[in-house]
């Protein structure tokens, strides 16, 4: 019995070491298989994290890229706004050129109606005046017709030099006022075609401009006297180049100078630093972009800065009180503009007044159309005194007439004095004498009578009285 437990004991030991060898066995392969999914597992989720990673980069270029397209945007806008805003000014300025051609046709048309009125009814007046009087002459003076004659035209000569300048001087005036609009047709056409040139020579200019500061310098100087001549001011006459005033600091040359009526001038100072402005528009990216764009804002400011204390309207005892930084480019004024939004202001509170080349072409407009007023009231007051000239020359002529007049009346009194005294005293002892025999042979006395007409008065009141020109 012990014998079959021990052996029915082995057996169940022999059984379970059995079993557990044939168990054990996928046991292994399953923990292998379990070893190599975790380690799986681990590659995926190491690929995993890369891909969030490349994706995390992805959105971080499309988030910058969506930015710049934002901008650039932005910036075409903007664009757009200040080309809109350029047309705007360029039609407000044509407009303005064409209102004050049209006032200066009104004016001169006024100038030559009322002229050519007054030249008319003088000369008709004249006429008739200068003929009743040598009818009257004709008819009281007889033999003396001539010498009358010649004293009328002595009389009529200043009058008619004085009209003959007062005609002479109107003739400028148009002729001034056609040429005027021919040299402003021409200018705008030389704006035109100037426009075409600079789109053709851009990059040799940046070229250029970029190699040597005082290339630069020249070139701003250039476009800035461009402007002035393309405004119709001429070099020489309305405006000056590098002259010399004497400051606190010796010796100061400003660019520019345009010569105001009354005396006065503008002084005009150019500014062409534009390596920051280029070297901002080749750049790749926004802040490298935004770095140049701040360094021309403070070059522009600088440069701003040292004009202002300069001081031209103290060294230039006729200038007026501002002076006006001309920087030769909207874009590059623009840009420091938007980058510096308190530069306009701060200067102008110094009295420095920025400007590109469409405000100077306003300045320079209005310094043009302040020229031509000028020119207007000077012969305005060639045209008065002319007709001063005109009116003191009929009153001396009045006055002569006066003198003439009485003349006449004196030598008809004397006459009728003469004839009346030969009349009681002379002729009547000779014809006694005739009767007595003592004039025998010898014709009758004539007989001698008195002159009953009066010397005709000018039918014109200007040429009978007339008052002083100072009373006119």
């Amino acid at each position: 019995m012990t014998e079959v437990l021990i052996a029915a004991a082995l057996a169940f030991a022999g059984a379970l070491l059995l079993g557990w060898a044939l168990w054990a066995r996928p046991l292994a392969g399953a923990r292998a298989e379990r070893d190599a999914a975790r380690a799986e597992a681990a590659e995926l989720a190491a690929e995993v994290g890369r891909q969030r990673e490349e994706r995390g980069r992805h959105a971080t270029e499309v988030l910058m890229l969506t930015r710049r397209n934002d901008e650039l945007r932005d910036a075409e806008a903007e664009r757009e706004a200040l080309t809109a805003e350029l047309s705007a000014l360029r039609a407000q300025q044509a407009e303005r050129d064409r209102a004050h051609a049209a006032e200066v046709a009104r004016t001169v048309e006024t100038f030559q109606a009322l002229a050519t009125k007054a030249l008319e009814g003088a000369q008709a007046r004249l006429a008739e005046s200068a003929e009743q009087l040598m009818t009257r002459q004709r008819e009281a003076a007889g033999a003396g017709l001539e010498a009358n004659r010649n004293q009328l035209a002595e009389l009529i000569a200043p009058v008619k030099d004085t009209l003959s300048k007062y005609e002479t001087r109107l003739g400028e005036v148009e002729a001034a006022r056609t040429e005027a609009y021919g040299s402003l047709k021409e200018q705008l056409a030389n704006v035109v075609l100037g426009q075409e040139r600079v789109s053709g020579a851009a990059a040799k200019l940046e070229t250029a401009l970029r190699s040597s500061g005082k290339v630069a310098g020249r070139w701003g100087e250039e476009q800035c006297r461009n402007v002035l001549e393309a405004a119709g001011l001429v070099e020489g006459i309305d405006f000056e180049t590098q002259w010399s005033v004497d400051g606190e600091d010796g010796k100061q040359r400003p660019d520019f100078k345009i010569n105001l009526p009354g005396g006065r001038v503008l002084v005009i100072d150019v500014k062409c630093s534009i390596d920051a402005y280029v070297s901002a528009a080749e750049a790749d990216d926004a802040p490298t972009r935004q770095t140049y764009l701040a360094a021309h804002a403070r070059a522009v400011r600088t440069h701003a800065d040292g004009l202002a204390k300069k001081d031209y309207a103290k060294a230039v005892g006729s200038a007026v009180d501002f002076v006006v930084l001309f920087v030769p480019g909207e874009n590059f004024l623009g840009a420091a503009l938007e980058q510096d939004r308190s530069l306009m202001n701060d200067f102008f509170k110094r009295h420095v007044v920025l400007a590109g080349p469409v405000n100077l072409v306003a300045v320079a407009r209005t310094v043009g159309a302040l020229r031509d007023q000028a020119r207007l009231a000077r012969d305005a007051a060639d045209i008065a005194k002319l007709g001063r000239e005109l009116y003191d020359s009929i009153r001396i002529m009045g006055n002569n007439f006066a003198a003439v007049q009485k003349g006449l009346e004196t030598t008809v009194g004397h006459w009728n004095k003469l004839v009346s005294q030969a009349d009681a005293r002379v002729v009547t002892r000779a014809r006694k004498l005739k009767e007595m025999g003592a004039a025998t042979g010898l014709d009758d006395l004539a007989e001698l009578a008195p002159v009953a007409q009066v010397p005709m008065l000018p039918s014109a009141s200007e040429l009978v009285a007339l008052p002083e020109p100072d009373a006119v």
